[in-house]
């Protein structure tokens, strides 16, 4: 059941029309501005170079080659997308998603500070895809590009709206917990009984602050605007859109309560009118905007290609472990790496001064029977550390990392028995102003690059103690523990230097050379080698993201690529 509650319009004051209207102007202008003191100070700091305004060559993909004015349309186009979408999300603030729309506006405006390089690489992937498209079977329909034409040109019916929510469930009550028919018709009542006064003219937002369950009761039930397909808010805008402003829709059951809707405002399908007096403005011609439509399509399907058939059901893998060493900064000197169990007299507690000696002693006790423990051979630091009072390092295995004997980094009891140990070596209990630690020294290293090699050297003379190594020295917490294991990997799953390194690996028990990278050192074994074995789909939901990008550089790296670098992030050559 739905009430009309249409709004008069107050003659004394200008219409919201008008004032939604000068909002928008003025948006349209700041954000015409922004575009143009980016591409003017790209302008002035690369372009002013050039002795050529249109003419000169920015990039070249084998026998193709694209201007500065090529590249000067397609940014032109980017531009005018990003302007258009900027305006359809500024415009719909004033709910509880605001501070989602201004994350949405900031990703804009950083993207709008990298139109050349974008718009560059449009253009190189354009030419790449299109050469490669008939080879492997792929293309874009006409009838398709028509209507991704015809969509980017059309602005959605959105709608406002306002919501009073009513649980039928007390509170308190469990996840898993239902209402009871009388729960129910409790509910039911009182959503009628706001709706009877919503009739009468009682203001909404006043009944959603002191009534609604809903996370927007403290903006006066206000949502905000909606569209089809919305995953939050999906049932209310089927149920409000064929509504008119101003009407009440509900009281309507949902799982566990009772909500009634009043469409604030609506914005009916029509045509995108920024993107289209801005594609205008910038001179952009309907076969130009088609063949960035094609390339942008043509992308996508190359994104369905790799997903369906590179992805394939069956590939070879590699069930692989791994040991990790991170890169340090500045200049390497000699460190220590430790890692420690705590107990605390009172647990938790930062302060211990007003332990009595009854806790200190159980204190003691706990890290003796920790000692022991550890002191097994096949002692598990994962398990036996998560008894400890540290928090930073208990989930950790107890690890500290690595840290510079001389550089005080703990308290003087602390340092003056880790002086003492041996690698390897167990501490007695050591009492400090925070309880009692247990602690070992598991490695020394003058820089990473020597650790890791030490490693390598280890593990070659006994692959065997593969997993042991990882479990003491890898500082990868995500399969430290595992001794190393990642399971199996697919190709695409990471870089092409591990990648490599990891399919290398031919057989069981092989193990790789060191492989380096931005961020450490990486050691892989193979457990099992596998020259076809069936993909899952969790295997391939991880690996369908960033795995295309990487197959993409390689169908790239089958072109003769060139950048140049004023107008690109990189400069290929193959």
């Amino acid at each position: 059941m739905s009430f009309r509650n249409r709004p008069t319009l107050d003659r004394k004051h200008r219409p919201r029309w008008q004032d939604e209207l000068r909002s928008q102007q003025l948006i349209v202008a700041g954000f015409a501005l922004a575009m143009a003191v980016a591409i003017g100070i790209f302008a002035a700091t690369a372009w002013s170079q050039y002795y050529a305004t249109h003419l000169r060559q920015v990039a070249t993909v084998d026998e193709t080659a694209f201007t500065r004015a090529d590249l000067e349309t397609r940014m032109n186009i980017i531009g005018a997308g990003l302007q258009a979408i900027y305006l359809e999300i500024a415009n719909r603030r004033g709910g509880i998603r605001d501070a989602i729309i201004d994350q949405q506006l900031r990703a804009i405006e950083s993207e709008v500070q990298r139109i050349a390089s974008s718009a560059t690489g449009s253009l190189v992937d354009g030419v790449v895809l299109n050469q490669e498209a008939a080879r492997r079977g792929i293309s874009v329909p006409d009838a398709e590009l028509d209507a991704e034409v015809a969509a980017r040109r059309t602005l959605p019916t959105i709608l406002k709206v306002s919501l009073i929510r009513i649980s039928a469930l007390p509170s308190g009550a469990a996840a898993a917990d239902l209402p009871t028919d009388a729960q129910w018709a409790e509910a039911e009542a009182k959503a009628n009984d706001l709706l009877a006064q919503l009739s009468d003219g009682a203001d909404f937002a006043e009944l959603a602050r002191s009534n609604s369950i809903d996370s927007s009761s403290t903006n006066g039930g206000l949502i905000g605007w909606i569209e089809d397909g919305d995953i939050a808010y999906q049932d209310y805008f089927a149920a409000a859109e064929d509504a008119e402003a101003g009407d009440l829709i509900g009281p309507t059951r949902d799982a566990t309560g009772v909500w009634i809707l009043r469409l604030e405002a609506r914005r009916d399908t029509g045509p995108d009118t920024v993107l289209a007096d801005v594609l205008k403005t910038f001179g952009v011609t309907d076969a130009q905007y088609r063949d960035f439509v094609h390339d942008e399509l043509l992308r996508q399907a190359f994104r369905d290609y790799f997903a369906g058939t590179v992805l394939a059901q069956y590939l070879p893998q590699r069930h692989v472990a791994q040991i990790f060493i991170a890169v340090e900064s500045g200049i390497p000197i000699a460190k220590q790496r430790i890692r420690h169990f705590l107990a605390q007299p009172i647990p938790g507690v930062a302060d211990q001064s007003s332990a009595t000696e009854e806790q200190w002693a159980a204190a003691l006790a706990r890290a003796e029977a920790f000692r022991a423990e550890a002191g097994a051979a096949d002692a598990d630091w994962a398990s036996l550390a998560l008894d400890s009072d540290d928090p930073g390092s208990r989930s950790q295995g107890g690890d500290l990392g690595w840290s510079d004997p001389l550089g005080g980094n703990f308290v003087p009891e602390f340092e003056d028995a880790v002086a003492e140990l041996a690698v390897g070596e167990l501490s007695a209990p050591v009492k400090t102003d925070y309880g009692y630690h247990v602690i070992q020294v598991t490695d020394t290293r003058t820089s990473p690059r020597d650790q890791v090699g030490r490693l390598l050297t280890e593990v070659r003379e006994d692959p065997e103690a593969f997993a042991a190594v990882a479990n003491r020295s890898s500082e990868d917490p995500s399969s430290n523990s595992e001794g190393g294991d990642i399971g199996w990997v697919l190709p695409y799953q990471f870089d092409p230097g591990l990648s490599t390194a990891i399919f290398d690996l031919a057989e069981a028990g092989q193990i790789s050379d060191v492989v380096e990278t931005g961020s450490g050192y990486y050691i892989f074994k193979a457990i099992e080698v596998s020259p076809a074995r069936y993909v899952f789909d969790e295997q391939r939901s991880r690996v369908e993201g960033v795995g295309f990008e990487r197959w993409l550089d390689e169908v790239r790296s089958d072109a003769l690529i060139w950048i140049d670098p004023a107008f690109g992030s990189t400069t290929a050559v193959s």
